[in-house]
């Protein structure tokens, strides 16, 4: 943690001392279809049932067995300060030097590294982020037969009726190599989605107003009340960085790879994949701790549980509450949606930095899926667990290997 801190920053101040030296100003006219061919991908990775996950398992961990754990949202919006700089600052240098992050690292690195680096980024997307997708979407699912035809899932109903399901379409999908037509379609979907979604929270936020002082109120009474500052602070921190990078993908490369096209100048690809982090952490940090701690603290039925699939379920009970049907469904819709996008984009990942044949490429996606798919079901702790670990390790790598550049060759790329 104090390297990734300290290494980020000094990435940061070098990118801003040397920024109009290795680039020029944008004098081109902004194109709509390059913005959303550039935005499409990393929001539609991005953005979906892992992000609500992710943030309501932070506020367990952070928590006192279920008492406490707003204060994440300060600690989340600590480490935002730090880490969204150094999303522009990665996709900005990796399209300066005109090269994918697992190139950049094989660069400034060795081969060997970058090939860890790469085998482990696609086990955290294909593996780890497939599997908090894919809970999402069964809990939706469960939530949705119990309450609107009683009928509930058991754990084998939720593997052949939910699960199979899932990694049947998105294998048959990758296995026609269609797969870009579909994450762009989808893409456009998650973008009315998200807007849709946006809405939903302003009406939510509208109807429960008078909640707002009480809500900011109890996060900063569990931030000053969170544990002994010996070990409170570092706790704070590494749960805090972990959800930005579980989130939003920060110094992960993967926000370099959503725009390995280069389609835009480096100032406007790093902006782009910026906004796109931006979006995101706030969909995923303000919108589910709100939403969350409004039901916790006014409707029943809505708990801080160590089960991941009642937290969600508490989340779409608060929602419900307070908008009724039509604010569940644009969650429901939300969710199912950006599940099978997210499942379905990691493959642009694997196709992009691993060094297989096609058929093996696609063989290995599968065996991942297949694998986040069963565990999700069995041992979903397990999934969470192993994105904490692989985050640090990529995320570790590709920053070392930013700190390398602009330590040693950043000045051999001045604009002539």
């Amino acid at each position: 943690m104090p390297f990734i801190i300290i290494a980020t920053l000094y990435v940061n101040y070098k990118r801003k001392k040397f920024f109009n030296v290795i680039s020029k100003k944008d004098s081109t006219k902004i194109e709509f279809n390059k913005v959303k061919n550039a935005l499409s991908i990393s929001l539609s990775s991005k953005i979906g049932t892992g992000a609500v996950i992710g943030v309501l398992a932070a506020m367990w961990k952070t928590s006192q067995n279920g008492i406490g754990g707003e204060a994440v949202v300060l600690w989340v919006i600590i480490g935002m300060i730090l880490l969204i700089p150094l999303t522009y600052s990665e996709v900005f240098f990796t399209q300066v030097i005109n090269k994918t992050p697992r190139n950049f690292i094989e660069r400034y690195i060795n081969k060997k590294v970058a090939a860890i680096y790469a085998v482990s980024l696609v086990i955290l997307y294909s593996f780890g982020f497939t599997g908090f997708q894919m809970t999402g979407v069964q809990s939706v699912v469960k939530i949705f037969a119990k309450q609107n035809f009683n009928y509930n899932f058991t754990t084998k109903g939720r593997l052949i009726f939910i699960v199979i399901p899932i990694i049947v379409i998105v294998s048959s999908i990758v296995l026609t190599k269609s797969y870009k037509l579909f994450i762009n379609v989808l893409g456009s979907l998650v973008s009315l989605l998200i807007i849709l979604y946006a809405g939903f929270f302003l009406v939510f936020l509208f109807i429960t107003r008078s909640f707002i002082p009480e809500y900011l109120s109890i996060i900063w009474r569990d931030f000053l009340n969170f544990r002994a500052a010996a070990t409170g602070i570092p706790i704070g921190l590494i749960v805090g960085f972990q959800r930005i990078i579980q989130v939003s993908e920060t110094g992960l490369g993967t926000s370099a790879l959503a725009s390995s096209d280069m389609m835009n100048s480096p100032r406007r690809e790093a902006m782009l994949q910026t906004i796109a982090t931006i979006i995101t952490i706030c969909n995923a940090i303000i919108i589910t701790s709100y939403v969350f701690t409004y039901g916790r603290y006014n409707l029943n039925g809505v708990v801080l549980s160590g089960d991941g699939l009642d937290r969600i379920a508490s989340y779409l009970n608060s929602a419900y509450g307070v908008t009724g049907f039509l604010g569940q469904s644009i969650i429901i819709m939300f969710f199912l949606t950006c599940g099978f996008t997210t499942v379905l984009s990691s493959y642009h990942f694997i196709n992009t930095i691993i060094y297989f044949n096609e058929n093996k490429k696609i063989a290995f996606y599968i065996c991942l899926v297949t694998a986040s798919g069963i565990l999700s079901v069995s041992n979903f702790d397990m999934i969470f667990d192993a994105v904490d670990l692989l985050m640090f390790i990529v995320a570790t790598i590709n920053i070392t290997a930013l700190c390398i550049f602009v330590y040693k060759d950043i000045q051999n790329y001045k604009i002539k």
